[in-house]
């Protein structure tokens, strides 16, 4: 079994208790939710159906958990044997090219002692990883059956509350618990992780040190200890200040600070280099054989790693997100909410698709007059652009998220969709999608609630909303702003564009902005409209630009 087949079989198992537990929700389903005594009869249906729910899973699991376990211990092993054979035909390959190794012949007591000491590092490291997976699995179990406990008594509370149906009382119950996952794995950092995320990582990390350390023992077997750090488009910030330079390996291949002028690998990994989940690699570096190292970077090829390492972030948290949504439509019960959750599982997807796209070759526009010009998106100037709104990177994310969310949604479409997120932390306060926006016309009650109640707690507010013709804000939309205070908006335009506007001091007459609109009559429509916004900015108090 593979690191991902593991990994995939830990999401199985969570997809399954999961299953579970919603089919007992359905099972015992209330067709009406007025009376309290219905819901205490209900509750007494659902503890007896979480008793056997426990039990049901401790024997259905425990034998698929022993399965897995037992397949850590060849996946490690083979992992190591792989790095021997492969560091040998590399070692091979090097000699054809003249490369004469210090080789040490097997047997001798040193090199005995050696192979000795890393037998039983491996052993370690198959028992830690072993034992870890153990305490996750049990971790599993107690969090699923304790959320099962907690979602019976919200469901009553939400439905005392006025939730409506039975579906949206348990829908509301079971929201957050389906949103993170039985994320029963927390880190030193107080990151919390579902089983299948921890095992992709956990076993990665461990196969990766059991290969190197494969590597390691026919290295030292050929008296060999130098290696070098790969260079890569995406070196993670821990890593990057090795990449490309000469280190001693003195924990895998028994090298020690004689066989060079060279940092020893031991203090790079005391730095932070091969922390968990790493991705960078080392080979051998054979003197005289090897190209000289180039640990030199440009700050082309800076800026480069750092763009490459924030679209890598942004395209997993994509992903997590889409998997989010995917549980919520998934397991919800009511409709309603499943066409919801669908909707932003799509986004997400189509986000983390575009996050991918080479960015030489966009995505094709739709066809017709409101295709979306990718080419502009997704370049580094745009998310510059965007930057000027917010001083906070996760504001500046949450913006340039919800953009591309409008755009990939409205894509060839003259329809438009309406965020409002939280300058302060980058939440998303409300939204409106699928429908076309006429601004302060159909703003709906939900929308404008939540809006007003952000307004009370003096929460500064960005409305962001796309433009299919790439326009300037319209009178509508400036106007929608007078009806809270800290509140400003920007317009994301299909063509690129994005036009920022504060809250004017009161609303604006269309008489007036007809008036100036006659005085640039000359001018293309775009350019007029900007210039009359311009002129009647100064009278009635908004900002006005393009950015």
């Amino acid at each position: 079994m593979a690191d991902y087949d593991i990994g995939k079989a830990f999401d199985k198992i969570e997809h399954e208790i999961m299953m579970s537990m919603i089919r007992n929700m359905k099972r015992h389903r209330l067709e009406e939710i007025s009376e309290s005594r219905q819901w205490s009869m209900w509750q007494v249906e659902q503890l007896k159906a979480l008793e056997k729910f426990k039990k049901e899973n401790y024997k259905k699991y425990k034998g698929k958990f022993q399965d897995i376990n037992s397949s850590i211990d060849s996946l490690l092993r083979e992992a190591r044997a792989q790095g021997g054979m492969e560091q040998e035909m590399k070692i091979l390959r090097a000699m054809k090219k003249g490369f004469i190794p210090k080789k040490r012949r097997k047997g001798t007591e040193t090199l005995g002692e050696f192979f000795k000491l890393n037998d039983r590092k491996l052993e370690a490291l198959i028992k830690a990883t072993t034992d870890d997976m153990e305490k996750a699995e049990t971790a599993v179990l107690r969090m699923s059956e304790d959320q099962y406990r907690k979602i019976i008594f919200d469901a009553q509370v939400y439905a005392n509350t006025g939730a409506g149906t039975y579906e949206k009382a348990v829908d509301m119950a079971t929201k957050d618990f389906l949103s993170r996952g039985i994320n029963c794995i927390q880190y030193a950092n107080g990151a919390r992780h579902t089983i299948a995320t921890y095992a992709d990582m956990a076993i990665r990390t461990a196969a990766k040190r059991a290969y190197l350390q494969g590597e390691g023992e026919m290295r030292k077997e050929w008296g060999i200890t130098t290696v070098i750090m790969n260079k890569r488009g995406n070196a993670c910030p821990l890593c990057l200040p090795f990449v490309g330079k000469v280190l001693i390996d003195d924990v895998w291949s028994g090298g020690s600070a004689k066989d060079g002028p060279y940092l020893l690998m031991s203090i790079a990994i005391a730095k932070g280099l091969y922390h968990p989940n790493c991705r960078d690699v080392h080979t051998t570096y054979f003197e005289g054989i090897s190209t000289p190292p180039d640990s030199t970077f440009t700050q082309e090829e800076l800026e480069q790693l750092k763009e490459d390492y924030q679209k890598e972030q942004k395209q997993q948290y994509a992903k997590r997100q889409a998997k989010k949504f995917e549980r919520l439509e998934k397991f919800s019960l009511d409709e309603k909410n499943k066409r919801k959750y669908e909707q932003r599982r799509q986004i997400w997807e189509k986000c983390s698709q575009s996050i991918t796209e080479i960015e030489h070759s966009p995505r094709k526009s739709t066809k017709g007059d409101f295709g979306v010009n990718w080419e502009v998106i997704h370049s580094p100037e745009y998310r510059k652009r965007l930057e000027q709104l917010s001083d906070n990177p996760k504001v500046i994310d949450a913006i340039e998220v919800r953009a591309k969310w409008a755009l990939n949604n409205r894509n060839g479409l003259k329809t438009e969709e309406l965020y409002a997120i939280s300058l302060d932390t980058g939440k998303e306060i409300a939204s409106i999608l699928g429908e076309q926006i006429e601004f302060g016309v159909s703003r709906t009650n939900a929308f404008t609630r939540k809006l007003n109640a952000a307004n009370r707690t003096k929460e500064n507010i960005l409305l962001i909303h796309n433009h299919p013709r790439g326009m300037p804000p319209s009178i509508g939309d400036l106007n929608a702003l007078c009806k809270n205070k800290n509140i400003s908006g920007i317009t994301i335009g299909h063509d690129g564009s994005i036009y920022y506007y504060s809250r004017p001091k009161k609303e604006i007459s269309p008489s007036d902005f007809e008036v100036a609109m006659r005085k640039y009559s000359r001018y293309t429509e775009i350019t007029g409209i900007e210039k009359a916004l311009e002129e009647i900015s100064k009278q009635y108090g908004f900002e006005i630009k393009k950015i």
